[in-house]
This record gives C-alpha cells, sequence and structure tokens, in this order.
C-alpha cells in the first residue's frame, strides 16, 4: 500500500508561516534541494489544497523552464509528476499536469493509498495539510526544522498528535530533517 508523506518547513516552536502570511523566509539550500529531489523521486502524486495549487503549481513550472536556476532539479520533478488538487468547490483545473478531486477527502486519500504504485507526497497549505493530519492520513512526516522561533503564526498541528521518531539528519544551513511515523497510540 502506498504512503502519504508530508514534507513542510516548520520553526522551531511549531509553525509554517508567520501570522497572516503563507510564506516565512525559511532556509533553502543545497543540503535541502538534495533531500527534496530525493524525496520527490519515490512519489506517483503531488496532493495539493485548492488554496495552494494556483501559485504552486505555475511557480515551479517557472523554476522548471529554466535549468540555470539552482532549484530546477526540484521545479523539474514538482512539474512532471502528476498533481491531485483537493477542492469542494472547484471541479475542472486549468493548471498543467493537475487533475481535481472533489469528493470526500478521507475517503479519496484512502482510495489513493490502495492503489498499486509509489508513495503520494503533500507540501501544504496550512488548511490541507491540517486536514489531512487531524484525519490522521499522513503516513510520514519529513518535518524540516529551522533555527528560527517566530513566536505565533499558522501551525498544521491543531489537535494532540502523536509521533515516533525514525530519523534526524541535520544540516550544515542549521536545519534539521526529522523523519516521523505516527504512534500506534493516536488518539482522534
Amino acid at each position: 500500500m502506498r504512503k502519504l508523506k508530508l514534507q513542510m518547513h516548520i520553526s522551531i516552536d511549531g509553525f509554517v508561516s508567520a501570522t497572516g502570511s503563507e510564506s516565512s523566509n525559511f532556509k533553502w539550500d543545497d543540503e535541502i534541494r538534495k533531500y527534496s529531489v530525493a524525496n520527490l523521486g519515490q512519489v506517483d502524486y503531488v496532493l495539493l489544497g485548492s488554496k495552494t495549487a494556483p501559485a504552486f503549481i505555475p511557480h515551479w513550472a517557472s523554476v522548471a523552464a529554466n535549468p540555470n536556476d539552482p532549484d530546477y532539479p526540484v521545479g523539474k520533478l514538482l512539474t512532471d509528476i502528476p498533481k491531485i488538487i483537493f477542492s469542494k468547490k472547484t471541479t475542472k483545473s486549468e493548471l498543467s499536469n493537475a487533475k481535481m478531486e472533489n469528493g470526500d477527502l478521507v475517503d479519496e486519500i484512502k482510495k489513493l493509498k490502495k492503489e498499486k504504485g509509489n508513495d503520494m507526497i503533500v507540501y501544504g497549505g496550512v488548511d490541507f495539510v491540517s486536514s489531512l493530519i487531524s484525519n490522521q492520513l499522513i503516513d510520514e512526516y519529513h518535518l524540516l526544522v529551522n533555527p528560527v522561533a517566530l513566536g505565533s503564526g499558522m501551525p498544521v498541528f491543531k489537535q494532540r498528535t502523536n509521533l515516533k521518531l525514525v530519523k534526524a539528519t541535520p544540516f550544515s544551513c542549521g536545519i534539521v530533517i526529522v523523519k516521523y511515523e505516527p504512534s500506534k497510540k493516536q488518539s482522534k
């Protein structure tokens, strides 16, 4: 059965962005790029929420169109891998290499997990990822813990979530990538 992986930047105090902002300018360097490329090399789908997709997909397509961009390898993969956009309102996607999914989030993710193939990955946005977490749909958490405390902001963990550490990898830029799996003692 395929897994759903989350890869997301987070501050040391648990926020994915500053209050009212979708970007906190977290660090990004060659080591993180290599990690991201390796993680993407094992997925068949990128899952996105309908609020994130309209900026995410064109951004990475523009990166993929420029081989001189340092993020080109990530952009190329993110552009080439099919995307599934979850929305309750929009039924058709005009975005490249993306299809819309309007069914029940939990049911549709469970169906996707049962299909044959490689894993799936999700990057954001905040509300979409929070829904996946609260419905216990994430199988692997790849959290890029940045060496900054924001003090307040937008969390993706909105309820107690018990996780089991699989691996922690420090990078020279100060980020520690922690890989977690859900703990068997999960309560809903």
